[in-house]
């Protein structure tokens, strides 16, 4: 078994494998790591338009549960600058990121997909 120690637990009584961490594999790269900011363009649904030339847009992700292996559904609410009040709920828009307009808001509405019904 190559990468792998065999250990002994006194506190169970038996040997546990675990994956040996002070190996390291030759194939390692050494090359520098490119370091990318975050999201910066998010599409998502407006959700509310009660501020004044703000709207908050709701993004839906998926994402695989770490132990179960199903990919579950997170929704995620940002504050966006809409500088002439043009959205409506139920909005599909794309945001993009900008400098920091004010505590919560660090994004704009770029465009609107699809308008509401």
């Amino acid at each position: 078994m190559q990468g792998i120690s065999l250990m002994r637990s006194a506190a169970f009584g038996g040997a546990s494998v675990r994956p040996a961490m002070a190996q390291r594999s030759a194939m390692v790269s050494r090359s520098p790591v490119v370091v990318q900011a975050g999201v910066q363009d998010v599409k998502g649904t407006v959700v509310s338009t009660a501020m004044k030339h703000t709207i908050v847009v709701a993004v839906e992700r998926l994402s695989l549960h770490p132990k179960y292996f199903k990919r579950v559904k997170s929704t995620k609410r940002y504050h966006a600058h809409d500088a002439d009040d043009s959205c409506t709920v139920g909005d599909y828009v794309v945001l993009e990121g900008v400098r920091p307009i004010s505590k919560l808001k660090k994004f704009t509405v770029a465009k609107v997909i699809r308008k509401a019904k």
